[in-house]
């Protein structure tokens, strides 16, 4: 049926305008069961008779368009061919998304190579063309809403979102990376982990106070985020185990900051993390009354109290 292969809407500014999904992998007849249900064919015999004599028929590209009602079957069938009409779709990419996550995103949505995306953000040499001088993209693409093609080329997305991470990230905020003590990309990399470890807005500028305390004390970091990056089968509850593995993003077991960014963090706490609350924390848990905030301590007395209290609220012990 048309319904399982399209989505359609009239455009608010004509009721004769229509927009019309064309996903990918669709049918030619589901593609015609779509817009003869759309109003944009009426003979559906005609319309494929065409397609079939023309060699259109295996050639229909997926997308989402805007037709107005009463176009000739000839002018549809040659847009369709051709990807024209095709409007651009929202596409929102959540604070602290990795590279892999965005991928998954842009093929769910606009049918993006996953592969092509992620293996595009890992090449050195296509990163030095869209002015990121790095190894990986992780950490450069700022998650925003963007509208963007059915089909985008990775190319095209990965430049757009680098474009819009340089134009929030400006010298003047690189300066404060270095009142930081940390270099533009420093900063990046622990505001990833501000991003993975912070729920609320309050507790941000905190956590990232926290975590400079200790990378200026020499403390390993002890951040979970930093775990959850590597794990085959992550997200999940990390086990002791986890805290184990021998790998230089695991803040459990080497000091400092990680080699790169764990995932790409917003404005929010990119901004947190060069703003940091000023205070002596160096610990901190979860508070076990789902508010996604912390608790705070100074000292590792401090803290064993605080875990305590907080394994006995969820019951852990």
């Amino acid at each position: 049926m048309g319904w399982f292969a399209y989505s359609i809407w009239s455009s608010s500014s004509d009721s004769n305008q229509v927009i019309v999904k064309i996903p990918a992998g669709a049918s030619f007849a589901e593609v015609l069961d779509t817009l003869t249900e759309a109003g944009l064919v009426s003979n559906s015999i005609a319309f494929r008779l065409l397609a079939v004599t023309t060699g259109s028929d295996g050639k229909i590209r997926p997308g989402t368009y805007k037709f107005t009602r009463g176009i000739s079957n000839a002018a549809l069938l040659n847009a369709l061919v051709e990807g024209r009409s095709s409007v651009r779709m929202k596409v929102t990419f959540p604070e602290g998304s990795t590279i892999r996550r965005m991928a998954a995103i842009l093929t769910r949505e606009i049918g993006v190579d996953s592969a092509a995306f992620v293996r595009l953000a890992n090449d050195r040499k296509f990163l030095e063309k869209i002015g990121i001088n790095a190894s990986t993209a992780e950490g450069y693409l700022m998650p925003d809403t963007y509208f963007l093609y059915w089909g985008e080329q990775p190319e095209t997305v990965l430049a757009r979102m680098s474009e819009t991470f340089r134009a929030f990230y400006t010298d003047n905020l690189k300066k404060l990376a270095a009142a930081q003590g940390l270099t533009p990309y420093e900063a990046i990399i622990l505001a990833s982990i501000v991003e993975g470890e912070a729920r609320t807005e309050g507790d941000r500028p905190i956590i990232a106070g926290l975590y400079l305390n200790r990378l200026r004390r020499g403390m390993k970091l002890e951040a979970d985020p930093t775990i959850q990056y590597i794990l085959p089968d992550g997200p999940r509850r990390l086990l002791y185990k986890d805290l184990e593995m021998d790998n230089p993003y695991n803040s459990y077991r080497y000091k400092g900051l990680p080699p790169t960014p764990i995932n790409n963090p917003g404005r929010a706490s990119i901004t947190a993390t060069l703003k940091p609350a000023s205070h002596d924390y160096l610990y901190m848990v979860a508070k076990a009354d789902g508010s996604g905030q912390h608790t705070f301590s100074r000292t590792g007395a401090e803290h064993e109290q605080a875990v305590k209290l907080y394994r006995k609220r969820v019951g852990t012990e």
